[in-house]
């Protein structure tokens, strides 16, 4: 009796994840992403005080740095998901009997394809209405992504059962289509979030400002700094290198020969942000929280 030939594999979904996977490979590619997430958490943290970023010359590494911020939440949270769901689905089909097994792969396949074509849509919704979903940023995206993704896994498990699969270079087309609009889901949700991210620093700066260390700014020439708990004091001293010492400032960040400082007493309804050119000038000096500073010139 000739024994049966094994099933064909099917080769598609890795196909084209090499396919897509060579578009995005290059470095230069995945740094670019990272740049602009970067730039987006940059964007929405400075323009809390006011500031449009691009006035502080942040570095490439500063865009780097803060694209973290706003990616290590949906990394996280998509690597558990998707580790949960591929363990939740070998153990269903290792603790099933083949029968039930079977049950409940056809039963599951119109769920899928139902909750596919809601999430598509939903995420479609918040392109069209951005207010709609915007108390959990980057949801829309997470829809998109995720209702792409469940059609080509009804696919799936439909296959399973008839044991009919598609050949040639329909399925891989399929599949690369589906990576590309999951990637700009994707895209779209890390964007909003690192968005949200960004804003929600610039709060939590606000609300600390008070608990920070103070910066004292020297300079040779009245900067006109006339702001809630900050201190102008003239330097009479005939030795002294700077006439004017301004108390109550803090530091937020310094780039691009730029330096980013707030009043102690900085909120959002008459606040001023201060952006110092870095000079012979202008001397910035620092200390800890609670140190006994002299406040004489």
């Amino acid at each position: 009796m000739r024994a049966a030939s094994p099933r064909p594999k099917d080769e598609a979904p890795s196909r084209a994840l090499r396919v897509f996977g060579s578009i995005l490979a290059p470095t230069t590619v995945l740094t670019a992403l990272l740049f602009f997430f970067g730039t987006r958490h940059a964007l929405f943290f400075c323009e809390w005080f006011g500031v449009h970023y691009s006035v502080l010359g942040l570095t490439a590494s500063d865009y780097l740095i803060r694209s973290a911020d706003g990616m290590f939440v949906p990394l996280t949270v998509l690597a558990a998901a998707g580790l949960g769901v591929l363990w939740g689905y070998r153990f269903l089909q290792s603790a099933l009997t083949p029968r039930t097994w079977r049950v409940l792969t056809r039963r599951a396949v119109p769920v899928l394809v139902s909750l596919g074509s809601a999430f598509v849509l939903a995420g479609l919704a918040g392109l069209a209405a951005p207010g709609l979903f915007r108390a959990v940023a980057g949801l829309p995206g997470v829809f998109v992504a995720l209702g792409v993704v469940l059609f080509p896994v009804a696919e799936h498990l439909h296959t399973s059962l008839s044991g009919r699969r598609a050949t040639g270079v329909v399925p891989v087309v399929q599949w690369t289509l589906t990576f590309v609009l999951a990637s700009i889901g994707l895209f779209w949700a890390v964007n909003d979030y690192s968005a949200a991210v960004g804003e929600v620093r610039g709060y939590e700066y606000e609300t600390k400002l008070r608990t920070m260390p103070e910066t004292v700014v020297f300079s040779t020439k009245d900067l006109g700094i006339r702001a809630p708990d900050v201190t102008s004091t003239l330097c009479t001293a005939p030795d002294s290198a700077y006439r004017f010492r301004y108390d109550g400032l803090v530091l937020v960040l310094q780039s691009g020969g730029q330096s980013f400082l707030l009043p102690k007493g900085w909120n959002r309804g008459d606040g001023v942000a201060l952006v110092l050119p870095r000079s012979g000038d202008v001397r910035l000096e620092f200390s800890p929280v609670g140190a006994q500073r002299d406040r004489t010139c």
